[in-house]
């Protein structure tokens, strides 16, 4: 009698590896998803817990905090100079004054009132650096965690204790329709959204007329308003949005790169203030450099104005009645524009 041995033919192992195969490239992009799912999730509650020390700012103060303070008269008039108040040059962004508000006083309490420049990266004086490097403290309330890059800046020089790198923060304030002119001067809001009015600056002007109107948001550079102040009604009101740092062409442009533009602690309009007259997620096109200077211009600021994330067809935002809502990237640039202001008058409807 013949032993018969019990195994595998070499082609039913191989169907097996096969059926293996497929299976595994079915789980990979559900594992993909789940991940994203969860950075969303992450994303989104940060933003909560943001809109929820505004909320608690408000209830402190009566008003919403200030989007940014820092006097560039005469057309950003510092309010403590008008009221001849001391320590009247003082200067902070949105993120500074939430701190207190998120469980991180111990931080606020280390930003020097009286001198901006010790904030920074330590300096040489002497034999000593001065400087008490808060523009390197890491908040990781303000980090979304599917954006590219880590916490800082890429080093942008070695002669000093930080080597230029700065904490960067992946969410801004609203300002309205426009939050950012390059070189002071913004004579039309966007390239990209022909619904938003034209306020032309008089030629030659820095952050003119034309610029300030177009700063309608709930969060304004040297002002702050209240819940009354935003009539188009706060859950139609836009308070706080992400930024997306991924962008090859912008990246190509000699000097620039997307990942410098958001040092929160800085304090200035493109590292503290988004602008709804531009598409969630725009980024620059594959052909800007062949464009005229004009049009690469505006593109520019355009760029430096979009709201948008690494999160698949959208964004996730806070509103200034504390919800948030993620909004797809397809969405009207009419009802868009809408949620960015506080007082416009606009029925936006769906979103």
């Amino acid at each position: 009698m013949k032993r018969r041995y019990r195994g595998f033919t070499l082609v039913e192992l191989l169907v097996v590896i096969a059926i293996i195969g497929i299976l595994v490239g079915l789980l990979l992009p559900a594992v993909q998803a789940a991940r994203e799912a969860a950075r969303r999730m992450q994303c989104s509650n940060n933003l909560k817990q943001l809109a929820l020390g505004v909320h608690l700012f408000h209830d402190s103060n009566r008003k919403f905090p200030y989007g940014m303070l820092r006097s560039q008269s005469p057309q950003f008039p510092h309010p403590e100079i008008a009221r001849g108040a001391p320590n009247s040059n003082r200067r902070y962004g949105l993120m500074h004054q939430l701190l207190s508000y998120i469980e991180q006083d111990n931080l606020w309490q280390r930003w020097d009132q009286l001198n901006f420049n010790l904030n920074k990266k330590a300096t040489p004086t002497g034999a000593d650096w001065v400087g008490n490097h808060f523009f390197r403290q890491v908040v990781p309330t303000m980090m979304c965690p599917s954006n590219p890059g880590g916490p800082l800046s890429e080093p942008a020089v070695t002669t000093n204790a930080d080597s230029g790198q700065y904490f960067r923060s992946h969410y801004y304030g609203s300002a309205g329709t426009r939050g950012y002119p390059r070189g002071g001067v913004s004579p039309r809001p966007s390239l990209y959204n022909p619904f938003a009015p034209t306020t032309p600056d008089p030629p030659g002007t820095a952050s003119g007329p034309g610029y300030t109107s177009l700063s309608d948001g709930i969060l304004a550079q040297n002002k702050q308003y209240n819940m009354a102040s935003a009539s188009d009604g706060t859950t139609n009101t836009i308070l706080i949005g992400e930024r997306q740092f991924f962008d090859p062409v912008f990246d190509a442009i000699p000097g620039e790169r997307i990942r410098d533009w958001g040092w929160v602690w800085f304090a200035a309009q493109g590292d503290n203030f988004l602008g709804t007259s531009v598409p969630i997620n725009f980024k620059l096109p594959a052909n800007f450099a062949a464009l005229g200077a004009g049009t690469q211009q505006l593109l520019f600021d355009d760029r430096i104005n979009a709201f948008g994330s690494m999160h698949t067809g959208g964004a996730n935002f806070a509103f200034a009645d504390g919800s948030i809502q993620f909004m797809s990237q397809s969405i009207s640039p009419i009802v868009f524009r809408a949620l960015g202001t506080r007082a416009g008058g606009e029925v936006a409807s769906e979103y």
